[in-house]
């Protein structure tokens, strides 16, 4: 009796494995990718320059000209070319300043052109914020406007060349009364691992799974007690 429960715990044992690679097959099967755009450069106006008071974000009034800023830009998905992306899926526009403890993450809606200009491709970012009155409609907003070589789009630590000058990067809060100015200089691009999705089908062998192991177990168990 014992080498036949052996024999069988054996075969539910490789039934089961079998059944738990499916379900890793099968809920890998979806896939999403989320890349990352970085940008950095210098402060050349901080609120302190006009006398300014950042109302809906303080921490903006710790900005000192010359300091260190960054932005980056997460999203679902890949750029791989110049072209217009006004759709990124799950995206959060990050603008910090770490000298001054400044932050701003309040982007609903984010658009990214890339233009093809020579051997160079030019970005231009309009990211809208939520605070204030009509979000960039009522000059709450953050703009980016830079180029790096074409050759250096999926690359990292890429030197930037600013645009739109004397303000390649303009972050206006408080209905434009408050505004932050920098320059570009520095470029990354970080392409992520894919991160697994679980399929309906991977769900759907995932219940079936439970449901024929949990009769398994009762079973070996009705058996041994015999």
């Amino acid at each position: 009796m014992n080498g036949r429960y052996w024999a069988a715990n054996k075969k539910t044992a490789r039934f089961l494995g079998l059944l738990f690679a499916a379900v890793a097959i099968c809920g890998s099967a979806s896939l999403s990718y989320a890349d990352s755009v970085f940008w950095s450069g210098s402060i050349s106006q901080s609120p302190s320059d006009a006398s300014q008071t950042a109302v809906n974000n303080p921490t903006l009034n710790n900005i000192f000209d010359f300091q260190a800023f960054s932005v980056t830009l997460d999203f679902n998905g890949s750029i791989l070319g110049p072209g217009t992306y006004n759709s990124l899926i799950g995206a959060t526009l990050t603008f910090a300043d770490g000298s001054a403890g400044a932050i701003e993450t309040g982007f609903d809606t984010i658009f990214l052109t890339i233009t093809a200009n020579g051997g160079f491709d030019d970005f231009s970012l309009l990211g809208c914020l939520t605070t204030g009155s009509f979000g960039c409609f009522g000059g709450n907003q953050l703009d980016a406007n830079f180029e790096i070589p074409a050759a250096g789009l999926n690359s990292q630590s890429v030197t930037a060349t600013g645009l739109d000058q004397p303000h390649p990067l303009d972050l206006l809060e408080d209905d434009g009364a408050t505004e932050v100015q920098g320059t570009i200089t520095g470029y990354s691009y970080t392409a992520a691992a894919p991160v697994p999705e679980p399929s309906s089908l991977g769900l759907s062998l995932l219940g079936a799974l439970l449901v024929v192991s949990g009769r398994v177990l009762v079973r070996r168990s009705n058996s041994r007690n015999q």
